[in-house]
């Protein structure tokens, strides 16, 4: 562990190159090959323009459990792509610098919506480069061959199980479609997780959605996630792309897996909708470590990023820039751009511990409620007891 740290410390830019230009270091968890070429372009032109500073960038497969282990040893690497949902964490603990003055002349370029998901207690600590949304993608020559009306605004959630087992049907396909996230169902139906500082998702609404994400797989619409498991990765980006579903509720990165497809005619519309229509709001952006020893070179990497770089990275379907004239220019469906008038941050509240609770009540919950092992109810005053637990001080 000792030699580990030792060597995390050659990596965190606190020496020079042999040219004498300041180093430092850029790590991300964004990993496939079109999103390492983005990097080097963004890196090239920053480098370009700022030729006193080298930037080497690092690539973390671990899903920020390196990042973790970095920032508890003092080893992290000086600018690091981070998510807003995790964020509240880094800035409890002083990990990540206040980057509210620096951004204030540039904070009207960029979407407020976007901006404002980066702030906690109203100082800004991440700059944001882009984000995604919910959408539903469907197999266009599935709907035309099948006499349905293609989606559109008007689809709730029944009706996308109704026409997603009706077409699954005209055509013996074994899988209709693949389960919707179930804290999107939870929260299009109404639900509310927390409120007054207290947990509430044990209602009448959290019950409906649990209950209609049951119902999916008793009425095999959509298959377990544990059944997923056999068949592909969970989000179901294979199955639609090879035909085999007529929809999908996905998200903005799986346009880049779906450019691909050449054997039938796709689209997009907007996400079904319940009491309301909802869509999960990500945002992704670069953060400077507080302990960087080049906190200016940070900043001025980590705002070109998220400006010029925006601009170049306009062109990748992997996100939408949050960048307005970069956004502008990016070849995205309108649904997609449209949907950011209706999504929401998972966490709001910015409550540390976030992710504790998001992997314990709509991943292990969720899946025995698909499995029928828990009932829609159980499953709701379980996940307001953990809530409840977890708003304690420990």
């Amino acid at each position: 562990m000792r030699k580990w740290l030792i060597a995390l410390l050659l990596l965190t830019g606190c020496v020079k190159p042999g040219d004498n230009r300041f180093e430092i270091t850029y790590q991300t968890i964004e990993t496939l090959p079109e999103q390492q070429a983005l990097h080097q372009r963004i890196v090239a032109e920053f480098e370009k323009s700022h030729p006193q500073i080298h930037v080497r960038v690092i690539y973390d497969t671990s899903k920020f459990q390196k990042l973790n282990v970095q920032l508890a040893g003092g080893a992290a690497p000086d600018v690091f792509y981070y998510v807003v949902d995790r964020l509240p964490v880094l800035a409890q603990r002083g990990q990540v610098l206040d980057l509210t003055e620096g951004f204030l002349s540039l904070a009207d370029q960029f979407y407020p919506e976007l901006v404002e998901s980066c702030r906690i207690n109203g100082r800004l600590w991440m700059v944001p480069f882009h984000y995604s949304t919910d959408v539903l993608f469907y197999n266009r020559d599935w709907f035309e061959k099948g006499g349905e009306p293609v989606p559109d605004e008007s689809w709730d959630w029944q009706k996308f199980a109704e026409v997603a087992a009706r077409l699954a049907a005209q055509r013996q396909a074994r899988i209709a479609t693949v389960l919707p996230r179930p804290l999107l169902l939870v929260q299009s139906f109404g639900g509310v997780l927390f409120a007054d500082g207290k947990c509430t998702a044990n209602s009448t609404e959290s019950i409906a959605a649990l209950q209609f994400y049951r119902d999916l797989v008793a009425r095999r619409v959509a298959p377990t996630t544990a059944a997923m498991g056999e068949v592909e990765a969970f989000d179901g980006v294979n199955l639609f792309r090879e035909g085999k579903i007529p929809v999908l509720v996905g998200r903005t990165y799986m346009l880049t897996e779906f450019d691909h497809i050449t054997g039938f005619r796709w689209d997009v519309a907007p996400v079904p909708k319940g009491k309301t229509r909802w869509s999960r709001l990500s945002v992704g952006g670069n953060c400077v470590w507080s302990g960087t020893k080049h906190p200016r070179e940070a900043w001025e990497f980590a705002q070109f990023y998220s400006m010029e770089g925006a601009k170049i990275a306009a062109k990748s379907r992997n996100a939408i820039p949050a960048l307005k004239v970069a956004a502008a220019s990016a070849q995205v469906p309108r649904a997609m751009m449209e949907a950011l008038k209706y999504s929401h941050l998972d966490n709001p509240w910015g409550y540390a511990f976030w992710d504790e609770f998001n992997q314990k009540a709509f991943f292990e919950t969720t899946d025995a409620v698909a499995l029928g092992q828990v009932t829609p109810a159980a499953a709701a005053q379980s996940i307001e007891s953990l809530g409840t637990s977890l708003l304690q001080p420990h």
